[in-house]
């Protein structure tokens, strides 16, 4: 006589963490901003752009290669903050 087969229980897999692709815009306060890299015809360099959809708040930093959008994103809000961006 054997004993009863017992289930296996499968581990939980927790879903990886995901960095946004949009952000909140510090002076509208929805979830417009974006943050593009763009290759500068005339300098032939490349040129981040964070820029919200809505209200249109605008800024331009030199791209960075170790830096991702977040880090963009931050300075973009630091700028504002200061009263840098208008």
């Amino acid at each position: 006589m054997g004993r009863r087969k017992r289930r296996k229980s499968r581990a939980l897999l927790r879903p990886r963490k995901v960095i946004p692709k949009i952000f909140l815009c510090p002076r509208c306060g929805q979830k417009t901003v974006k943050v593009w890299v763009v290759n500068d015809k005339e300098t032939k360099e490349k040129r981040v752009i964070v820029k919200c959809g809505s209200c249109l708040l605008e800024a331009s930093f030199q791209y960075i290669e170790i830096f991702q959008p977040v880090d963009y994103y931050h300075k973009f809000i630091d700028m504002y903050y200061e009263g840098k961006l208008s």
